[in-house]
């Protein structure tokens, strides 16, 4: 007896302990694109201005590629106030594994010999996994740990996986514009004193894992911040809505200048302080209007040769104004009109630092950093260009010509906050299948113009039923008077040009 007390204790301490599950919830999508591009290095060569005679591009010059972007998502309820969420995600080009892919440049991205690095077949990654406590401690509390989604207000600051999602993953080297890994791991909390609502934050921005130095914090950027939104009662619906948000770079994080430990200068000292503020009303029926105002301070190191470092101190700003009618005419295509401006600063001398030649920077950086927004989605431009130095007026209309149909048109109009030159301030045009690469065509001589462009877009989307959508996007982007002439090191500018088809499943 006494030995088979003693077996069954020991089976009940070797058996796991599952948590009590209420309620699951699967839910999901998948997104199957065919993409075509055209013309996204503005025509820019290498050794010819005569692209079709040496055919010689520096960036992505045509693509037609099919891909798939699929989403699984499992929300658990395990107690009133305890629930996860795990969800995975692989985006890739149809048939594209063990595939040897080089890209625009022409260097090989990956073979055979090291396919699994590449992550552009079928792998499988984390895209969320975190756990919320509701009431946690105090009963207005609500803490979220893990890998989630920081987005505040439009997207102006925080809201998306970096600067135009230049990261890693399936989409890397195909599109990476437009891949969905947009998540973080950190912790969030919020505290709900309705009308007031007060969530703060921090993420891991970036960590770069080097034989010697894992999670070293010399390597590592972490974000850190406060968001509070105030809902007022008033016939208008007025939301107000405030923040800080920070950005701490260590010591080595992104670049080693002369090699970690090297003895050569690091970016330490890389501090992003941002305040904002941000308004919505809704004045008259149909019409709703937005107001947001930020500014950046904190200190942008420099490196003007091998082995010094300097600092300039970042002093920007961005504003942003958005508005949208829902006209009370002709109620059957429900049409609505809208429109945005958007403004981010520049500096004339960004590429230059307050110790070099011929140009001296005044120890002061006024170019605004793109942080994490998320702006101006599915765009020509905004895969091309950092959301830095320059003024973006959009104006668009929509209607229902036919019941499910949805269709839009855009324009988009660009232009430099500070004029380019040929020696001030290089044009740096990211490419979407390049990784973070950039492609640097030639500026007009002339710092008279700064029109960066105009790009034109029409959508088009069928509701086939409410889980399956048909949508079609065609884009063509104009290059403005800053992109220099054959004689200037051109031509830059040949339009740019996009078609998208897909269907989309959600579950």
């Amino acid at each position: 007896m006494k030995k088979l007390l003693v077996v069954a204790l020991f089976a009940v301490l070797a058996t796991p302990a599952f948590a009590a599950i209420q309620n699951v919830k699967v839910s999901g999508d998948i997104t199957s694109t065919f993409l075509y591009r055209d013309n996204f290095d503005l025509g820019a060569t290498i050794g010819s201005e005569d692209l079709d005679n040496n055919p010689n591009p520096v960036g992505l010059k045509k693509q037609n590629v099919f891909i798939t972007q699929t989403r699984l998502r499992v929300d658990a309820d395990l107690s009133d106030n305890v629930s996860t969420t795990v969800g995975i995600i692989n985006e890739r080009a149809w048939n594209a594994e063990n595939t040897p892919v080089s890209s625009a440049s022409g260097s090989t991205i990956y073979n055979s010999s090291n396919v699994d690095t590449a992550n552009l077949d079928t792998n499988v990654q984390l895209y969320l996994a975190s756990v919320t406590l509701r009431e946690f401690l105090y009963s207005p509390l609500t803490l979220t740990v893990g890998r989630q989604v920081f987005n505040f207000g439009n997207g102006l600051i925080l809201g998306d996986g970096g600067v135009n999602n230049q990261g890693t993953g399936g989409l890397q080297y195909v599109a990476q514009d437009l891949t969905e890994r947009t998540a973080y791991d950190g912790v969030k909390a919020v505290l709900d004193y309705k009308p007031l609502t007060i969530t703060t934050f921090y993420f891991k921005n970036n960590q770069i894992l080097t034989n010697g130095y894992y999670a070293s914090y010399k390597t590592s950027s972490d974000v850190y911040g406060i968001n509070a939104d105030y809902q007022l009662s008033d016939p208008m619906s007025t939301l107000l809505e405030t923040y800080l948000f920070t950005r701490f770079n260590g010591d080595n994080n992104g670049t080693s200048f002369g090699g970690v430990g090297n003895g050569g200068p690091t970016d330490k000292g890389d501090t992003l302080y941002v305040p904002g503020l941000r308004v919505s009303t809704n004045p008259v029926k149909g019409l709703n209007v937005q107001g947001e105002v930020a500014w950046q301070l904190g200190n942008h190191p420099v490196v003007p040769s091998a082995t010094t470092q300097e600092a300039e101190h970042r002093d920007a700003m961005a504003a942003q104004f958005l508005a949208s009618y829902s006209l009370p005419v002709l109620d059957k295509y429900k049409p609505t009109v809208n429109a945005f401006y958007t403004y981010v600063s520049g500096d004339k001398n960004g590429t230059q630092t307050y110790g070099s030649d011929p140009i001296k920077s005044a120890k002061v950086d006024t170019a605004w950093d793109p942080f994490n927004e998320n702006q101006g989605s599915g765009t020509i431009y905004n895969t091309l260009f950092p959301l830095s130095n320059m003024h973006i007026l959009a104006l668009g209309a929509s209607a229902n010509p036919l019941e499910d149909v949805t269709a839009s048109f855009t324009w988009s109009g660009l232009w430099a906050a500070q004029r380019y030159s040929s020696t001030q301030n290089p044009l740096a045009l990211f490419q979407p299948d390049e990784g973070t690469a950039t492609i640097s065509p030639a500026a007009t001589s002339s710092s008279k113009k700064s029109s960066l462009g105009n790009e034109y877009d029409v959508n088009l989307t069928y509701n086939y039923t409410e889980d399956v959508t048909f949508g079609v996007s065609l884009g063509w982007y104009i290059p403005g008077s800053v992109f220099g002439s054959t004689a200037n090191g051109g031509p830059n500018k040949d339009i740019a040009s996009q078609a998208l088809a897909d269907v989309a499943v959600k579950f």
